[in-house]
C-alpha cells in the first residue's frame, strides 16, 4: 500500500524478521501511514487513558487498548482468530509491559516536540515536589519558555520519583537547567544548603526566581492573620469545607440546597420591577 504501510505478517504469514529493524519500519510505514494517524489521532489528540482498571476478561470496559483491538477485530476475520482469546496464551500482546511500550513511544514523541520548539532559545524549569495517592514521592517538572511567535508556554515534562525531597535528593534528579523557580520552603531556597545554593556551586550562570504566585499566596496569609475579621472567615470556610467534603450525603444535600437557593434569586431578579 505505497507509504500506508501495514502487511499480513502479523495475522496470516506469520512474522520471523524481529532481528531486523526496518520491517518494523516499514510495517509502521510514512509520516502519512495509518499507525501514525492513529497515533496522532486516538491518544495524543484527545487525552485519552490508554489503560483501564479492569482488564479482566469480565469486565465491561478493559481500557482503550484492548476496547480498540476488540473493534478492530470484528471487521476482521483474520484478525479475529489470532487475537485476544483465539490467540495462544503467551502471545496474546496484552500485557502491562507491551501494552506501555507504545505510551513510552507517545511520550518521547511529545518530549521531542517540546524540543524542537524550544530548540537552541533559552528556557525556565519549574519544579515541585509532591505525593500520588500511593504514597510515593515525587518531583514534578515542567518547562517554561517563549516559542517562535512571542507565545509564554508551560509544558509538563514529568514526573521523577524520589526517595525524599531533601535539596540534595532534588539536586541530584536535575541535571542541565538555566533558569530556576521554586517555592520559598527551606529546602528550596536554603542560602546554604537549599536546593538554589547547590545548583548555583555548579552552574553560576543560573538565577533563581521566587515563584510569584507562592509569594501573592504567601501575603494573603500574612494580611488575613492581622485581620480578625477575615482570618475568622477563612477559619469558618475551611470548617464548613472539611464537614461537607468529608460525607458524599452532606456534599449531595449542599449541592441541592444551593441550587434552590440560585434558583430562587433568579426568580426574585426576574420578577423585579423596571426603574422608571
Amino acid at each position: 500500500m505505497g507509504q500506508k504501510g501495514g502487511r499480513d505478517a502479523f495475522v496470516s504469514q506469520g512474522f520471523d524478521t524481529w532481528n531486523k529493524k526496518d520491517a518494523f519500519r516499514t510495517h509502521v510505514g510514512g509520516v502519512d501511514s495509518f499507525h501514525n494517524k492513529a497515533k496522532e489521532k486516538l491518544l495524543l489528540k484527545t487525552g485519552l487513558t490508554f489503560r483501564g482498571y479492569d482488564e479482566s476478561v469480565n469486565s465491561e470496559n478493559r481500557g482503550l487498548y484492548i476496547e480498540v483491538l476488540k473493534a478492530i477485530r470484528e471487521t476482521s476475520e483474520d484478525i479475529f482468530n489470532n487475537t485476544l482469546e483465539n490467540a495462544p496464551k503467551n502471545n496474546q500482546l496484552i500485557s502491562p509491559k507491551i501494552q506501555k511500550e507504545p505510551v513510552q513511544c507517545f511520550a518521547q514523541e511529545v518530549l521531542l516536540s517540546i524540543r524542537e520548539e524550544i530548540g537552541q532559545n533559552v528556557f525556565a524549569l519549574l519544579v515541585d515536589e509532591s505525593s500520588d495517592v500511593s504514597k510515593n514521592e515525587q518531583m514534578a517538572i515542567v518547562l517554561r519558555y517563549v516559542d517562535s511567535l512571542g507565545f509564554v508556554k508551560e509544558r509538563f515534562i514529568g514526573l521523577v520519583h524520589v526517595k525524599d525531597t531533601s535539596s540534595l535528593t532534588l539536586k541530584n534528579a536535575i541535571n542541565e537547567i538555566r533558569e530556576q523557580g521554586y517555592d520559598g520552603a527551606s529546602n528550596m531556597r536554603g542560602e546554604f544548603n537549599g536546593l538554589k545554593a547547590l545548583i548555583l556551586q555548579e552552574n553560576d550562570m543560573d538565577f533563581y526566581v521566587h515563584c510569584f504566585a507562592h509569594q501573592l499566596q504567601l501575603v494573603v496569609v500574612a494580611v488575613t492573620k492581622k485581620h480578625d475579621g477575615v482570618s475568622d472567615f477563612f477559619e469558618q470556610i475551611a470548617l464548613v469545607v472539611n464537614v461537607v467534603c468529608a460525607s458524599c450525603r452532606r456534599k449531595t444535600y449542599y449541592e441541592s440546597k444551593q441550587e434552590k437557593g440560585c434558583k430562587k434569586a433568579c426568580v426574585v431578579v426576574n420578577l423585579k420591577p423596571k426603574e422608571g
